[in-house]
């Protein structure tokens, strides 16, 4: 009995060490797909990438009669930098590699707004 209670003390300090180190950072993206992207497949996608925990649609998506694809989402991911800056970029980058999307607009991090030097992050 007394080395299952030193086994079973010894899981829950270890539990500490299985903590996120930090925080979930949410962000909101305008996507501008090609004209003939499928949506939920898209959104499949993003979750498979390396990071991302959760990835939700914030807007019914729209078909402009110039032929592009508009799409508003939300990215929850594990962020590998303390710059938000840098967290940002990456994780657009890494969104923008896949098929159909061709420019992805950062638009909110964690419900707010989101400028650069004045400037739309856009990758």
């Amino acid at each position: 009995m007394n080395a299952v209670i030193k086994e079973y003390i010894s899981l829950i300090v270890e539990e500490s060490d299985t903590r996120l180190k930090h925080e979930q950072m949410k962000i909101g993206c305008h996507l501008i797909m090609d004209p003939d992207a499928h949506v939920p497949d898209t959104l499949t996608r993003i979750r498979a990438l390396a990071t991302v925990t959760v990835v939700g649609q914030q807007a019914p998506v729209n078909r402009t009669s110039m032929g592009n694809t508009l799409l508003d989402i939300y990215i929850k991911f594990l962020p590998s930098s303390s710059s938000t800056y840098k967290n940002l970029i990456s994780i657009a980058k890494l969104v923008k590699s896949l098929p159909g999307i061709r420019i992805v607009k950062v638009t909110a991090v964690g419900g707010r707004s989101v400028l650069y030097k004045g400037e739309n992050i856009v990758v």
